[in-house]
């Protein structure tokens, strides 16, 4: 990618202009940033699906309201992460003032990045018989679930699927940030979608990177990450379309590598992490000090978050522990393949009100990772350009540049 004005290539804006959302925290947007503000958790013991031999009994898990119950009925979506994906859709396209129809007439695209794009369990919208409705199959495959989205929503493009991991929501973000800017599209579609169900957490119980207590990102007692469940949708347009005072920033930059170092486990060094946020900066056109905030991966494994904290040192150096910096995953869970479409949403709402939210269960942060961590309750801070992380197994590694839709141009060397 690189930084396109010193290349001499006039390259077309791209804003955000609607989010949406499905969280642990709420049904909407608005209840995931109030949740995260004031420091609550969707955090609880899962009731969907049996507990014994699991690690943790604690999630992100959502339970249906009647009204999502209803929207499902209403709609004829069979599965959980059909719902999610629609539900929050909806939200982003109704944020950004587009009705499908408005769509048709437009070049659009559809991106949406996902782990496994699917249930592996027979029951998908009700897991349990004590859950109460009827046993109903899930999709055999997340493609026909994005087929049905860009039939209903009138996407006229390309629908494509990221499977990227952990890292899958950010880079789908990338893409579609890439095809505004490089092919033609006016409108993207984008962000993540994921479920939890019990042979999930079988697996990551069995790798032992569920913590057995909470999750407490760059703290010296951090042993683990416990998973959830949503869907995190992002409305891009190209600025041509779009009007400066009906978008929430500008999606400036996005970068992606891989490690090729093991298979779950990151490189330690922080090689593959320096080179995707570099990679974003570039893009955008800024430089590490140019940066004021940094939503992280925070995972609280101790590798993920030992290679992270070396990853920002090495690329920003002494502005490492200027920055504030914050993990979002102790309030909704780590959403895996929609994890980083989520904090790209927490990430640009930080942009708008100038505010980060804490990360929560940190007593005090890790002495050996000295990072700026918001923690104890919301933080006011200026802030004109944002970096969203995220890193996932196979060494899978996306970043994501947000800067406020008049921000002024990158600091001078």
């Amino acid at each position: 990618m690189g930084d396109a004005s010193a290349r001499g290539v006039s390259l077309p804006r791209v804003l955000v202009t609607g989010l949406g959302s499905v969280s642990a925290l709420g049904e909407n947007t608005a209840q995931l940033w109030d949740g995260l503000l004031a420091g609550r958790t969707g955090i609880k013991p899962v009731a969907n699906f049996r507990q014994e031999h699991l690690r943790n009994v604690l999630a992100g898990e959502i339970r249906l309201s009647a009204a999502q119950r209803e929207y499902a009925q209403r709609y004829r979506l069979d599965s959980r992460i059909a719902l999610f994906a629609h539900m929050a859709i909806d939200e982003a396209l109704k944020d950004a003032a587009w009705a499908p129809v408005c769509l048709h007439k437009k070049k659009v695209g559809l991106v949406l990045g996902t782990s496994l794009g699917m249930s592996l369990v027979e029951k998908s919208i009700d897991q349990l018989d004590e859950c109460g409705g009827e046993q109903v199959d899930t999709y055999d495959d997340f493609a026909g679930v994005v087929e049905e989205l860009a039939d209903a929503y009138r996407v006229s493009g390309e629908a494509l699927i990221v499977t990227t991991a952990c890292a899958a929501g950010t880079n789908a973000i990338g893409i579609a940030k890439d095809m505004i800017r490089h092919e033609g599209y006016e409108v993207v579609i984008c962000g993540g979608v994921d479920t939890l169900d019990r042979m999930k957490y079988l697996g990551h119980s069995a790798l032992n990177t569920l913590t057995p207590t909470l999750i407490r990102p760059f703290t010296p007692e951090r042993d683990g990450t416990l998973f959830g469940e949503g869907a995190g949708i992002l409305v891009l347009e190209r600025e041509s379309l779009a009007q400066d005072h009906s978008a929430y920033a500008a999606c400036a930059g996005a970068g992606y590598s891989c490690d090729a170092h093991h298979i779950t486990g990151p490189d330690p060094s922080g090689a593959g992490a320096v080179k995707v946020m570099g990679q974003a900066l570039g893009d955008a056109g800024i430089r590490p000090q140019d940066v004021d905030h940094i939503n992280l991966h925070g995972s609280g494994t101790p590798l993920n978050d030992r290679m992270e904290y070396a990853a920002i040192r090495d690329l920003f150096g002494p502005a490492a522990e200027r920055i504030p910096v914050s993990s979002i995953k102790p309030a909704i869970g780590h959403v895996m393949g929609a994890a980083g479409a989520l904090e790209a949403i927490a990430t640009v709402l930080s942009l708008r009100d100038q505010k980060v939210p804490p990360t929560l269960n940190v007593a005090a942060p890790d002495p050996e990772l000295p990072l700026n961590l918001v923690c104890g309750e919301a933080r006011m801070a200026a802030i004109e350009h944002a970096l969203s992380n995220s890193f996932g197994f196979g060494g899978c590694n996306g970043a994501v540049i947000f800067s406020r839709v008049n921000a002024g141009p990158g600091t001078d060397p």
